[in-house]
């Protein structure tokens, strides 16, 4: 059983492993965009500074900054630091003044002054401060005499400093609520310098799980359960969680951090050249900017192996490279001559190919513009067929009328009305009726024709501007012009003639409408002639 969780290890682990390095391949290269962020949250709180009111709101914003310029840029957080005791002494406030030095020891340890960082520790005495200060206050010892262990010379004051951190992690835990992460993250190390691995590394588990659940960085039960995965050997789990650490880091723009350098050191062991230049690189960029001392130092006892061994990589790839290119010169010379006899071959080939294919898209053409000639052909006999119908019906009823007229005119000089006779013959109304029959009659066989014409004529027009005839009409006049252009009678004069209009109403109507177009006037005069 244990064999086969093994195996499946190394058949899972790297690909989850490769997912999260392209992961943080990305990231570093967006890593300007990140550091953006963070310095417009900073720049923010620096407005609201200076529209700050009264003491206690500046006193507040600087603690705020100085949380976003640690591990940002040491300098910076030190200025601030410095402000928060001026501001405290002037408020005579003596456990902001406390605090606010505990902040500039953060920052001497930060940039490896110990000296200078103890010095203040010493100066303050823990009755003077509330409990979050007591931790805090814990937590900086914890962390000088850790970084004094890392960079001590003997293993006798290794030890020596170790045993003083280790004293004031139960300190620390004593002083933080129980079940809270921060007590959860430091019982977790005691275990890890216990050397009780399985019980930290469960520890560290939950934490990271509560971690993502609330949208916390998991850079710090990241970078704790890759530490305990290094004490137990275990390189591919040390690897993935260092990846997740270094992703957290540089996704919140931090700039001085363990993890990426770290997995840099691991990456160049197994002879991830490339990625271990790249993150090696970004750390020292990182933590100069920081002005992190002591990240600078160790990162400074990688960087010329890792570069050195990078820069050796590249000749050794040049020098491929370039008998590679010597290689292919000399078979593309062979492939060239090759082609070059092929080409002469089927050049004879290519222009019978080239002969057959102009004739082919010739008969295309020809056949396209018969289908379309014989289209049109169908609209126009459907067309002719429909009005001449129409003209003989029309010819039909005006002789049944103009009899119907006789009759009448007939009767009336026979009766002798004389008055009807010549009201009748000098009224209007007969020829209005006429062409209010005939406009109806028209608009009937056209719209036969093309029973979508007024839908598709009103979607080349602008919305608020389309043509819809009043309730009782068929069409509207202007409608009706552009009827008659359909159907092919586009000269306005003829129009005119043929709509008993004046040629100036007919050109009013179609410059009326062509410029509530959606289109050019010449592509709106060949859509209108599509129409249908």
């Amino acid at each position: 059983m244990a064999v086969l969780l093994a195996s499946l290890s190394l058949h899972i682990y790297p690909s989850e492993i490769d997912s999260l390095l392209r992961e943080l391949d990305m990231s570093i290269r967006n890593r300007p965009q990140y550091t953006l962020k963070r310095q417009e949250q900073i720049d923010a709180l620096q407005r609201k500074l200076r529209l700050s009111h009264s003491d206690q709101e500046r006193y507040d914003l600087y603690r705020e900054l100085f949380g976003k310029y640690r591990s940002y840029r040491m300098d910076s957080a030190l200025w601030v630091a410095n402000q928060r005791v001026e501001l405290a002494k002037r408020m005579k406030n003596p456990l902001y003044i406390r605090s606010a030095e505990l902040n500039i020891a953060e920052v001497m340890i930060g940039v490896a002054m110990y000296k200078e960082g103890l010095e203040i520790l010493d100066g303050i005495k823990s009755a003077d401060l509330d409990a979050s200060g007591v931790s805090y206050y814990y937590y900086q010892y914890h962390q000088v005499y850790t970084l004094m262990a890392d960079y001590a010379f003997s293993d006798q004051m290794k030890e020596h400093y170790r045993g003083l951190a280790y004293q004031y992690k139960d300190s620390i835990i004593s002083m933080r609520r129980p079940g809270s992460q921060g007590y959860l993250l430091m019982m977790s190390e005691k275990l890890l310098y216990e050397e009780k691995y399985d019980e930290a590394i469960e520890i560290l588990k939950s934490c990271y799980k509560t971690h993502e659940e609330k949208g916390y960085s998991v850079a710090i039960p990241s970078i704790g359960l890759a530490n305990a995965y290094a004490f137990m050997g275990n390189t591919e789990l040390q690897k993935k969680y260092l990846a997740i650490s270094a992703i957290a880091d540089i996704q919140a723009a931090t700039k001085e951090y363990i993890s990426l350098w770290k997995l840099a050191n691991l990456l160049f062991q197994e002879g991830d050249i490339k990625r271990a230049y790249t993150y090696i690189e970004c750390s020292m960029q990182d933590a100069t900017f920081c002005n992190a001392r002591y990240r600078t130092q160790e990162i400074s006892e990688l960087l010329p192996v890792i570069s050195r061994t990078y820069e050796n990589k590249l000749k050794e790839e040049k020098t491929q490279m370039v008998a590679l290119v010597i290689l292919t010169s000399v078979l593309l010379i062979i492939l060239l001559i090759a082609l070059m006899f092929i080409f002469y071959q089927m050049k004879r080939l290519n222009v019978a190919r080239k002969a057959v294919n102009t004739m082919n898209e010739e008969l295309k053409h020809i056949n396209s513009d018969l289908h379309t000639l014989n289209d049109k052909l169908q609209e126009s006999n459907q067309v002719k067929e429909e009005y001449i119908g129409y003209v003989f019906n029309m010819c039909s009823l005006y002789i049944n009328k103009q009899e119907e007229q006789r009759k009448m005119l007939a009767r009336k000089i026979k009766t002798g009305q004389l008055d009807d006779l010549y009201k009748t013959v000098n009224s209007s109304s007969f020829v209005a009726n006429e062409l209010k029959e005939f406009f109806y009659t028209f608009d009937s066989v056209f719209l036969k024709l093309y029973p979508k014409f007024i839908e598709q004529f009103n979607t080349l027009l602008q919305e608020d501007e389309r043509i819809c005839p009043k309730e009782g009409e068929l069409l509207t006049p202007e409608l009706r012009v552009f009827a008659l252009i359909r159907l092919g009678i586009t000269d306005s004069g003829k129009i005119a003639n043929f709509l008993h209009y004046s040629a100036q109403t007919v050109y009013n109507y179609r410059l009326k409408v062509r410029n509530k177009s959606l289109l050019s006037k010449d592509e709106f005069m060949e859509a209108v002639q599509q129409i249908g």
